[in-house]
């Protein structure tokens, strides 16, 4: 990862994961329509390409987001809408991030294919993260239901108190910052290993 792709990467963890309800199954439903979400923009983006908008591309694919969002929202409400309630405003957040990714990564087009690439390993960053939100925070692993969410216990949360610490919002922003560093120091640990072969190439 580049200084922008961290960059976004912390700007997308703070508007998404660190407000989000500790929860594997709020979670996924969080990831599944931020992906939707960005596939629907690049689509919609590359038709929108074809016409002489100018500078109005941004607004109208962001307004085209915004739209989407509402729309994810009532099929949300008719799969589980204790769901939906659960997570309130929390469903509006994917689309900052959405417009986060395509408009960091944008070169000639507002939502460029590249930004989907960002979105997936994005994606695989926040399954981990909610993962351990709610194995640590919870004792459980919980995926949606219509009725809910569906709870696997694994052990009693009592007994690690301090794990619950990971369930509020505070825990939420210590493991982003935690993620991160380790993210930031495999990265550099990989960047001293390749200049280290590049330079015994060169010898």
């Amino acid at each position: 990862m580049n200084k922008k792709t961290y960059f976004i990467f912390i700007a997308a963890s703070f508007a998404l994961l660190v407000s989000s309800p500790g929860r594997l199954a709020y979670g996924l439903v969080l990831i599944v329509e931020m992906n939707l979400l960005m596939l629907a923009s690049v689509a919609f983006a590359i038709f929108v390409k074809r016409f002489e908008f100018g500078n109005l591309h941004n607004v109208i694919t962001l307004s085209f987001v915004v739209f989407a969002t509402v729309f994810f929202r009532q099929i949300l409400i008719l799969f589980s809408p204790v769901i939906a309630l659960t997570l309130g405003f929390v469903i509006f957040l994917p689309t900052v991030s959405v417009f986060l990714f395509g408009n960091v990564f944008a070169e000639k087009m507002p939502f460029p294919s590249d930004a989907l690439k960002q979105s997936l390993v994005f994606s695989a960053f926040a399954f981990i993260f909610f993962l351990l939100r709610d194995l640590l925070g919870f004792g459980t692993i919980s995926f949606p239901v219509p009725n809910g969410i569906y709870e696997a216990r694994f052990f009693d949360s009592r007994s690690t108190a301090f794990c619950s610490l990971f369930a509020s919002v505070p825990g939420a922003l210590l493991l982003v910052v935690l993620c991160m560093a380790a993210l930031l120091t495999v990265q550099c640990k990989m960047n001293i290993i390749e200049k280290s072969e590049g330079e015994y190439e060169i010898d």
